[in-house]
């Protein structure tokens, strides 16, 4: 898509699995998709059964993460007459458990909202330094700003029959 206002988003399932050299691969490639220019109107994403990961880019971008979490309800068909409605569940979903990684190098300026442990751009994320790893979702929005680009991290959890 050549026209620059229309968002899109690029799922990769099987992102993740494998040998650790692979699983680098993928995540250079999520930063490497970051630098774009177009990255402000396109999302790439890796799943795998237990995982999915995008990046975020940097203010003065106001990041806001939904996260669906299994058993809400994903969909209602309703039928013209009202006499019944019927509801769809979702039996996967995202999080609670998640992360903010700064893969691509220190990051100076943090901001969140809706975490357990919200970050409020005191402490620079890096390697070597604090990783925001094991963070939970406590709100409906999570909402990060962010001097460099993060990967965004969060447990994939599927809902037993």
């Amino acid at each position: 898509n050549t026209d620059e206002t229309n968002n899109f988003s690029t799922f990769i399932y099987g992102g993740f699995g494998g040998r650790f050299d692979q699983e680098m691969g993928c995540i250079n490639a999520l930063c490497v998709w970051g630098k774009k220019e177009r990255f402000q109107h396109t999302s790439l994403a890796l799943y795998d059964e237990e995982t999915c990961a995008f990046a975020l880019p940097e203010s003065p971008t106001k990041n806001e993460i939904r996260i669906r979490f299994p058993g809400e309800s994903s969909s209602s068909i309703k039928s013209d007459d009202d006499d019944y409605e019927q509801t769809t569940n979702n039996k996967v979903g995202e999080g609670p458990t998640c992360g903010l990684i700064p893969i691509g190098g220190r990051c100076d300026d943090v901001r969140t909202t809706g975490l357990q442990w919200n970050l409020e751009g005191d402490v620079p994320l890096e390697f070597g330094g604090l990783v925001s790893s094991s963070n939970r979702v406590v709100e409906e929005v999570v909402t990060v700003k962010t001097s460099s680009p993060l990967l965004f991290t969060a447990e994939m959890i599927v809902e037993e029959e």
